[in-house]
């Protein structure tokens, strides 16, 4: 991993040392406005659950209806653009902050992971 993120995945198992949990809102406040991929994302989440950290989506907050409009978005660039869409361009297109593209696509990760 790059070196900004090796220093978020050390911040959040400091941080989740004594929960051995974190949210998908904590892992996005501690990404804050670095420019991370979705593959980036995944394998960080996977870091993390290797170090048997639990991940938890929080309970409402619309999280289903963002993935929907992510996911939407994701596969309509993608056929524009011949290629996978990066997350300024999920933003731009569904209307979301990237934040909350980030916070949609690590919900896909957790649910996928069941």
């Amino acid at each position: 991993m790059r070196p900004e993120l090796d220093a978020i995945l050390v911040a959040l198992l400091a941080a989740s040392e004594d929960a051995r949990s974190l949210t998908l809102d904590e892992i996005g406040e501690a990404i804050g406005t670095v420019a991370i991929s979705a593959d980036e994302i995944d394998r960080l989440m996977w870091h993390l659950e290797a170090r048997e950290r639990q991940i938890v989506a929080p309970e409402g907050g619309g999280g289903e209806e963002r993935l929907k409009v992510v996911v939407a978005a994701a596969r309509t660039l993608e056929r524009e653009l011949g290629r996978k869409p990066n997350l300024a361009e999920l933003s731009l297109r569904s209307g979301l902050t990237v934040v909350s593209v980030r916070h949609a696509l690590a919900l896909a990760r957790v649910i996928a992971r069941g």
